[in-house]
């Protein structure tokens, strides 16, 4: 019967990431209603699926008699998991989330449009609501796992579970207080220096020679076109139904070059990781990922620890300048700089790496505010004005440049912006050990060779799914877990020598 659950589980999972995925990228404008109730009828029968009593009694059984069988054990356990925090959730409010995703993303766009927040904030005071009664619903399972020598759990903690299983503000705040501390005076002394030069990347770089280097990117980095597609979408993500149909997309803009090669990447590294997920348990929980933090490692990983080394760029720039003939007389060095170049800026998804755990930062605090009532909802543009001028010393000029910049609150998506972070902090970690364990992977890369470090994560990472959790599978590839150490090295090591201060 277990089996059977997880099967559909799985199944019904796929059936809304393929809802989701056109919604952003082919549904038309006025197939929100309709879309919003087939979400609601899906992630019902989901729920109905996964909290029957039948599964509670029977995971009882199998737990008692499963004996040495480690995938099964695992499999049981992830099913635990899912099914002790939906059972919570009373099938109503798993309804009326849904639809308040569907009328919130339809807003959100329009205020995006309009650059005015008050279009979206009814919606999002919908949504936070919603997400305060998960929340209130979800706290007593916290507190019965809770230790006796740590913090009492509080609301964000339980939406945070559902992206980072066992993380919690109590140990999540002191890590981005810790980040912020280092990374501001290295972003003031960066900022002090003379910029790298960039303006072979001024002008018109045309739509379809963009697409066209984005397909061979992924080519070139192992994903696999017959088991998944890119497409185009305002927000780049990437959605996994199955190992063999992964949806990743991409936005281009002509007078930027830069955010579709790296968006592509970023998607990419998620595409990646469900793609070589453990094909031989697709019906059932192992194939998956162990958390949103692990997940974003392996974008972020591709992204900015591959994507912005200068090896990576002394393989690609030549393919690039195939295509952008203003290119040809650009050195990869030159390239290189100018692809990292450090810079206060308002936008999460274009920003540098050194800069990016400061816009995170900003909406923890925020959407931390949020469900504590310690901030309204109609005070947020003038909050994270404000937050945004103190962290990063730049203060957006209207809505869309500051508060509606990002999808995640259109979903109320609370809790999952600190996955990016600690994905950095993973991805940096890994990335050390990969260069550890394989010898000359700079000359490969350099080579356009990114099939032994594609080999490496999938034995290390992929392939493992959700047999361990996030922070476990972290230490047996590299010896140590969560920690800023490997991240604040490659920082401070890359930087300082691209402009030639010390940090």
């Amino acid at each position: 019967m277990l089996a059977a659950v997880m099967s559909d589980v799985r199944a019904l999972g796929g059936a809304i990431s393929l809802l989701q995925w056109d919604q952003e990228t082919f549904m038309p404008a006025k197939g929100t209603a309709a879309r919003g109730e087939q979400l609601a009828a899906v992630q019902a029968a989901l729920h109905e699926r996964l909290t029957s009593p039948a599964v509670a009694e029977a995971l009882d059984r199998a737990e008692r008699e499963v004996g040495g069988d480690r995938d099964r054990a695992a499999a049981l356990r992830a099913l635990r998991f899912d099914h002790e925090r939906a059972a919570r959730v009373p099938q109503r409010l798993v309804r009326a989330l849904a639809l308040a995703q569907a009328e919130g993303v339809d807003a959100w766009k329009a205020a995006r449009g309009e650059r005015a927040f008050a279009i979206f904030a009814p919606r999002l005071e919908r949504l936070l609501e919603l997400r305060r009664e998960q929340a209130d619903a979800l706290l007593p399972m916290l507190e019965r796992r809770a230790k006796a020598d740590h913090a009492a759990p509080e609301p964000y903690d339980a939406l945070l579970e559902g992206y980072e299983p066992g993380m919690r503000v109590a140990r999540l705040a002191p890590i981005l207080e810790r980040l912020v501390g280092w990374l501001r005076p290295v972003v003031a002394a960066i900022d002090a220096a003379p910029p790298p030069r960039d303006d072979f990347l001024a002008g018109r770089f045309d739509a379809d020679g963009q697409w066209g280097f984005t397909l061979e990117l992924l080519s070139a980095l192992g994903f696999d076109s017959e088991a998944g597609r890119q497409d185009r979408s305002v927000h780049p993500f990437t959605l996994g139904l199955d190992p063999g149909d992964v949806r990743v997309t991409t936005r281009i803009d002509e007078g930027q070059p830069l955010s579709a090669i790296f968006s592509t990447l970023h998607e990419a590294g998620h595409g990646l990781y469900e793609q070589h997920l453990p094909a031989e348990h697709r019906r059932s929980l192992l194939c998956a990922a162990p958390s949103m933090g692990l997940h974003e490692s392996q974008s972020r990983l591709w992204e900015n620890l591959v994507g912005r080394s200068l090896p990576f760029w002394r393989a690609f720039l030549p393919r690039l300048a195939a295509r952008f003939p203003q290119l040809e007389r650009v050195s990869a060095p030159d390239f290189h700089r100018a692809a990292n170049r450090v810079e206060r800026t308002l936008v999460r998804v274009e920003a540098d790496e050194v800069t990016y755990n400061l816009h995170i930062a900003l909406r923890f605090e925020l959407e931390l505010a949020l469900l504590r009532g310690e901030l309204p909802v109609r005070e947020l543009p003038e909050a994270w004005a404000a937050r945004s001028e103190a962290l990063l010393g730049v203060r957006p000029r209207d809505d869309a440049e500051g508060v509606l910049q990002d999808i995640h609150w259109a979903f109320g998506d609370l809790g999952y912006f600190p996955t990016y972070t600690l994905g950095n902090l993973y991805a940096a970690t890994l990335h050390a050990a990969a260069g550890r364990a394989l010898p000359g992977l700079e000359e490969a890369i350099a080579a356009g060779d990114l099939a032994p470090l594609r080999a490496w994560l999938a034995e290390k990472v992929y392939q493992v799914g959700r047999r361990k959790d996030a922070e476990e599978i972290v230490r047996d590839a590299a010896g140590e877990g969560l920690t800023d150490r490997d991240f604040e090295r490659y920082v401070k090591t890359k930087y300082g020598a691209l402009y030639g201060i010390a940090l």
